[in-house]
């Protein structure tokens, strides 16, 4: 050994982006779509640290991504669909809790990450944002009940939409410092929720 000291590991990326190596399979069209889509959401997190979600026009997080406008429409179709693609994997730990289902590590290594860039989080867990980003935690929750083949008298979209309403409300307290608990404390809450829908509801 040649008795240098080993650097430490590099931080892991923004936490409300999720990247992956190259797996098996994989044409170098896909790295490219990759970095493409890697660019637009990385832009717009810059551009949601820098103001408000109704002030970023789809030209500014074109430009900010570098890239042309017909390379951005070929991945998305608006920049609702940017703010999707960019939280869609820290909710996956929500949509599984509230079918009764996940574990207490996962929800609170999302729920650590969120609140460590909980000033992006707050911005889009309120107005416009709130209402898009529960839409489709509620169409992810909906197709778990599915799945599961949930018996209930309801629609299972209804209780989707109360699991979402009821998640990401506490959620928003949690992060504005309405409601002050431990990130352990809420993982457990959202776990118990879950659990008690999946046996109560009718």
């Amino acid at each position: 050994m040649s008795g240098k000291r080993m650097r430490p590991a590099a931080r892991l990326p923004p936490p409300f982006v999720y990247r992956s190596g190259m797996k098996r399979g994989e044409t170098d069209l896909d790295r490219r779509t990759q970095r493409t889509r890697g660019a637009v959401k990385d832009a717009f997190i810059r551009l949601m640290f820098g103001g408000r979600y109704d002030r970023i026009s789809t030209a500014a997080l074109i430009a900010e991504a570098g890239i042309g406008k017909s390379t951005f429409y070929e991945h998305y179709r608006s920049k609702d669909d940017v703010l999707v693609a960019v939280i869609d994997p820290l909710f996956i730990p929500l949509a599984e809790a509230a079918v009764g289902r996940g574990g207490l590590i996962p929800l609170r290594t999302m729920l650590d990450h969120i609140w460590e860039q909980r000033s992006l989080g707050r911005a889009l867990f309120e107005g416009a944002p709130m209402v898009r980003l529960q839409r489709k935690l509620a169409e992810m929750i909906e197709m778990r009940l599915d799945e599961a083949s949930v018996a209930q008298t309801v629609p299972h979209a209804l209780t989707a939409r109360a699991a979402a309403a009821a998640q990401l409300t506490a959620l928003r307290a949690w992060l504005t410092g309405e409601v002050a608990c431990p990130s352990a404390d809420l993982a457990t809450w959202l776990m118990l929720q879950g659990r008690a829908s999946k046996h109560l509801v009718p």
